[in-house]
């Protein structure tokens, strides 16, 4: 039985060395033979993460991208090796809708500039084949944004979006009401760092997550994310290939992290 662990909301900032932010992940997820560690690099507008590290991590191990899902297409996940250690990395981007509201689009390159419409954006990934997540951030779900947030959910499948918890929501910040209504209504809920563009920030790639295990061999690279990774995050895996339910990995920061991470942010 493999266990696989996925940061589903990271960042690659240019504050971050790419090594230590290798070694980061590594440690966080805590990666073994029998552990495979995924990271999903969501990219804001200008960012190329895939593009970093054909640049810079041949210094330091072995970089591979699996070939594009179609012929003009961008490379969505590739496999990085280093000090007997084995890193996947999916590509992802981040959007800021027209209302200001974040949307993630998991597993596919940007295809469109940031200030589509929210729901726009939702539909859009979906019809690449990426998965598109709302994930949820300080503030970020109040006023006239959380009522978009709240149109969403009343208005799309379970089975054709996700939200996103992150580390910053401390266990003692109050609870996201959007959150339990999309949980109540079915909707995955994933869990990610979602660091910010800080030094320190670094460290904290791969500590919060879920994770999954499943009773066969990774399937091949070029299959990982369609096979296994994406059905695992839209709430699909079942049948011969699992072997049990995504849980959350990891840990939320502490409180008094979490507050200096929001102070910064001011």
């Amino acid at each position: 039985m493999v266990t696989v662990r996925v940061d589903t909301h990271a960042h690659l900032y240019d504050e971050y060395p790419l090594r230590e932010w290798c070694d980061a992940a590594a440690r966080n997820l805590a990666l073994g033979d029998r552990i495979c560690g995924v990271v999903i690099v969501v990219d804001r507008d200008g960012q190329d993460s895939f593009a970093r590290f054909r640049a810079e991590a041949n210094s330091f191990g072995q970089w591979r991208e699996a070939p594009p899902a179609v012929g003009d297409g961008v490379s969505a996940i590739g496999v990085l090796e280093w000090s007997d250690r084995r890193l996947v990395i999916v590509r992802g981007v981040q959007y800021v809708s027209q209302e200001r509201i974040e949307v993630l689009a998991l597993g596919v390159g940007r295809s469109v500039p940031d200030g589509a419409p929210a729901s726009e954006l939702v539909d859009l990934i979906h019809q690449e084949g990426g998965v598109p997540c709302l994930p949820w951030s300080p503030g970020k779900w109040l006023g006239i944004r959380g009522r978009v947030v709240a149109t969403i959910l009343n208005e799309a499948s379970p089975r054709a979006l996700v939200l996103g918890d992150i580390a910053i929501r401390s266990l003692g910040l109050p609870p996201s009401g959007l959150l339990w209504k999309a949980r109540r209504r079915g909707f995955p809920v994933l869990c990610g760092t979602d660091p910010l563009p800080r030094r320190e920030d670094c460290s904290l790639v791969g500590s919060f997550g879920v994770c999954f295990s499943i009773e066969q061999e990774m399937p091949d690279v070029e299959m990982l994310f369609a096979e296994l990774i994406r059905p695992a995050l839209c709430g699909e895996l079942c049948g011969e290939l699992c072997g049990g339910l995504v849980q959350q990995w990891g840990w939320r920061n502490s409180p008094i992290r979490a507050i200096r991470r929001f102070i910064s942010t001011l």
